[in-house]
């Protein structure tokens, strides 16, 4: 029964023609440190506006114009890479990791191009880039099939994903993770030391935010069972409900939890990406939904800071228009010059 109804979930999203003609590639060099920031316009009537030239925009920072370095026209192919999280205690979502990435797939331009993997204690590869939407749908079934359930390295495989897998291709970039964000090296700290190891202490972790803060590829993070949307399942490992049972009476279990959110947090500004925090298991799927129109839609910027200073501010991006009526939606309004 299975197999028929993925069977008819692929004749779904393939039915129509697949076009394969193929934008020209945006080369983009990162030698200097670059500042990023995606825009999406809509006119009054909330329509996507899709054709603007550069010199239609105008970018501040703190108030203070400032030189666009790089543009990256809608037109313009997105590299997406879709990582998830199939340790045990996401047991339960795995099918939802199914449905979210069909229909992520039916809404790729011909241009746009995707890869996907999925990580617990290793990282595992199940789709090296394409633009092949039928070959990428045929990737599903694998999504369902833990290799190593006991562990969750979130941090390698973002740190791994970022330097190796972005390699391959050129043009606009980002990263879309489903996670709860439990690396197991918090959890061993926790239990070795019976307190939260602190984010600057944490070497595993900052080895991947260094990695995060030097490639600049934005990190959308689909974030589920934090303290934000705690959903307490019954299937798989819960790192969570173990705690709570080995300190009873103790505030540590939020600890964990509060920390396990907030290096989330911290990965997504860093990387000038986003932490979307569904509320329902079926909130999964249209938040996909969203990050596929947002940068199917959106324009790239990117300007080097004239004041380089890295003194911990923070600095706010506004991104301006010679017209008026013109809505702008920004990925990100500011950043911490670190």
């Amino acid at each position: 029964m299975a197999r028929i109804i993925f069977r008819l979930l692929i004749a779904g999203f393939v039915s129509g023609t697949w076009l394969t003609a193929q934008q020209p590639d945006y080369t983009l060099k990162v030698d200097v440190p670059f500042i990023f920031v995606d825009v999406t316009v809509q006119d009054a009537a909330g329509n996507i506006v899709s054709d603007l030239p550069q010199h239609a925009f105008e970018v501040y920072e703190n108030g203070t114009r400032q030189e666009i370095r790089y543009f990256g026209p809608v037109a313009t192919a997105y590299n997406i890479f879709l990582l998830f999280d199939r340790s045990g205690s996401t047991q339960d979502k795995w099918f939802v990791m199914q449905r979210a990435v069909a229909g992520f797939i039916a809404n790729l331009r011909p241009q746009d191009r995707i890869g996907i993997a999925t990580f617990d204690a290793d990282l595992a590869e199940q789709l090296n880039w394409t633009s092949d939407r039928q070959k990428a749908l045929l990737a599903l079934p694998e999504l369902i099939h833990p290799q190593k359930i006991g562990g969750t390295d979130f941090y390698g495989a973002v740190d791994q994903v970022l330097r190796r897998e972005f390699r391959k291709i050129t043009g606009r970039r980002a990263l879309v993770v489903l996670t709860d964000g439990r690396d197991t090296s918090i959890y061993k700290e926790l239990m070795l030391r019976n307190r939260l190891l602190e984010r600057q202490d944490d070497r595993l972790y900052q080895r991947m935010l260094k990695t995060a803060r030097n490639q600049r590829i934005p990190v959308y993070i689909i974030a589920f069972n934090t303290d934000k949307n705690l959903e307490i399942t019954s299937l798989g490992a819960d790192e969570y409900r173990r705690l709570q049972t080995v300190f009873p009476n103790s505030s540590l279990p939020e600890q964990y939890l509060r920390g396990v959110r907030i290096r989330m947090e911290e990965l997504a500004e860093v990387s000038a990406g986003r932490i979307l925090y569904p509320k329902t298991l079926e909130d999964i799927v249209p938040l996909y939904q969203q990050i596929g129109r947002e940068v199917g839609n959106s324009y790239t910027f990117g300007y080097v800071s004239s004041k380089p200073e890295k003194d911990g501010s923070f600095r706010r991006i506004e991104l301006r228009t010679s017209e008026p009526h013109l809505g702008l939606t920004q990925s990100r309004n500011g950043y911490y010059a670190k």
